[in-house]
């Protein structure tokens, strides 16, 4: 006998591993996608922590789905010094082809019970006496559900469809999300292969976002995204892929693959994952590491630890506000925590006057060390040594240095708020102060 008819909202990495525990679990869960099949996810790849997999017990993904990437460079506005990373080989992330991925992972949701549907958008939830208890699809068929758990991005419509009542932010500023167009080019034949294959500008052309030229695995095309927030109009867009053009002769004329553009959220996760019958998970939740938007892994093991908090159940009503609180306070506890600090630190970085990130990187108060847990979504740790040295080479400018030792703090801050202040129980008026406290920290 069923323990509940779960919808899930998105046939992404987190609904399909969410889908394949719940089912084991016990539970009837149907996918809702609002594409076809072969149009799911992009057609390109993204960063993912090679030990999830592990952790949820799939193994590693078969050889089709990924390859190991590269070191990141990562260069200033002005160009005048680089900072690579030199990260061990068995501890760099995996690059995932995304639609490889996705249909290795249904694999599993479907053996353990799930059912998917493809081309099937959803258009709202239903509400019920304060509670959402089901959802309207967009040809107009309601399906009633126990649970509905919303993985439909962070433009989700169903989120938007949400009672103001419920407490979940029903929108993302466009200041929170990272417009991006990711691009393949041809590289022009005869052309010398660099040595720094995976080349990250910082604050490009001293404007609000990040491009990047990475050499393709096969090394026969250049892997280009621009991205800036809260928009990237068509002229800045080529503007700043011409200077990408100088600084990377491998980038060609001809387009081979993407080139759409696209949102994804760069933020701290949203204060509020859950009501009576309903939660928020991924891009939806806004789950992604602020400094790249890389979410695949957090997504991931979002969706395990729901699928456990539904399992065993606490209070006796599996799907109340009161349970499905347990989910996010883990998420956040474990996962979020580190995302709320490191969202500081982006927009520190992107806020930053013109030259202080060049100052920085120049001088090297701001080096290897730091680069790599910003990107890997961890807080900043420097050794006794390292905090001296860069105060020693950043004397010069004081005032740039005592802010920067105040972001510290303030990562710090955030983390341990989150980590320890945030209430182990649902109770609403704790919980409502917590969420206006966590949120006034980025204001």
């Amino acid at each position: 006998m069923s323990k509940g008819k779960i919808a899930v909202i998105g046939a992404n990495q987190g609904g399909l591993v969410f889908a394949k525990f719940a089912c084991d679990y016990g539970f009837d869960v149907t996918i809702y996608e609002a594409c076809a099949k072969d149009k799911v996810s992009y057609n390109w790849t993204d960063d993912c922590e090679f030990k999830v997999f592990e952790e949820l017990g799939f193994g590693m993904p078969p050889q089709n789905v990924w390859y190991r990437k590269k070191n990141w460079t990562f260069v200033p506005p002005r160009k005048e010094v680089e900072v690579p990373l030199h990260i061990p080989e068995d501890e760099l992330d995996l690059s995932c082809f995304r639609r490889p991925l996705n249909d290795w992972l249904e694999g599993f949701a479907l053996k353990a019970g799930a059912k998917i549907h493809y081309s099937t958008p959803v258009k709202k939830v239903v509400v019920d006496d304060g509670k959402v208890v089901g959802i309207k699809l967009n040809n107009g068929k309601t399906v009633k559900a126990d649970l509905v758990v919303d993985i439909g991005g962070v433009d989700s419509q169903v989120r938007r469809s949400l009672p103001e009542k419920f407490g979940i932010q029903r929108e993302v500023a466009d200041s929170d999300k990272f417009y991006v167009r990711r691009t393949y080019f041809n590289i022009p034949e005869g052309t010398e292969l660099p040595t720094a294959t995976n080349k990250v500008y910082l604050k490009h052309l001293n404007e609000l976002g990040i491009s990047w030229c990475i050499l393709g695995e096969n090394k026969d095309e250049a892997d280009v995204l621009i991205g800036r927030l809260g928009k990237l109009p068509d002229k800045v867009h080529a503007n700043a892929l011409e200077d990408m053009k100088k600084d990377n002769p491998i980038i060609g004329d001809k387009v081979v693959n993407g080139g759409q553009l696209l949102a994804i959220p760069v933020r701290h996760p949203l204060p509020c994952f859950i009501t009576d019958g309903y939660v928020i998970l991924g891009d939806s939740a806004c789950m992604t590491i602020p400094m790249l938007g890389s979410g695949m892994a957090s997504s991931m093991r979002a969706a395990k630890i729901l699928a456990d908090v539904i399992r065993r159940p606490k209070d006796g009503k599996r799907f109340s506000k009161e349970n499905l609180y347990r989910y996010q306070y883990k998420f956040m506890t474990q996962i979020g925590c580190r995302h709320a600090g490191i969202d500081l630190m982006k927009n520190w970085l992107l806020a930053s006057p013109k030259g202080a990130v060049d100052f920085l990187f120049n001088k090297g108060v701001v080096g290897e060390t730091v680069m790599r847990q910003g990107a890997e979504g961890r807080m900043v740790m420097m050794s006794p040594k390292e905090l001296v040295l860069a105060g020693v080479r950043g004397a010069t400018k004081p005032i740039l240095l005592i802010k920067l030792v105040l972001l510290i703090v303030n990562m710090y801050r955030a983390y341990f708020f989150v980590k320890l202040r945030m209430p182990k129980k649902y109770k609403k008026r704790a919980f409502k102060n917590w969420q206006e406290k966590y949120e006034a920290m980025y204001k």
